[in-house]
């Protein structure tokens, strides 16, 4: 099967949702909800903006995936979507 490919409004819709959102971290749930991207494609997408450091990804104790964007790129914000 292959892999959704991430356009680069989709890269700039969760990063931007992640980016206004400092500190908090998102369920995939809560980011599809926001963007509307489908589930199925966006742990995809999220993997693949992990793989290139522009989203950090935990794991809760209750085995929940949460996402948030990177502090260290918060002061450079404008780089993207801006």
């Amino acid at each position: 099967m292959q892999q959704p490919h991430l356009s680069s409004e989709q890269a700039e819709q969760i990063i931007n949702l992640l980016r206004n959102n400092p500190g908090v971290e998102m369920t995939q749930s809560m980011i599809a909800d926001e963007t509307g991207i489908p589930i199925a494609e966006l742990a995809a997408y999220l993997a693949d903006l992990g793989d290139r450091d522009m989203v950090l990804h935990s794991t809760t104790p209750d085995g929940v995936d949460v996402y948030r964007f990177p502090p260290a790129y918060r002061s450079h914000s404008k780089i993207i979507g801006e």
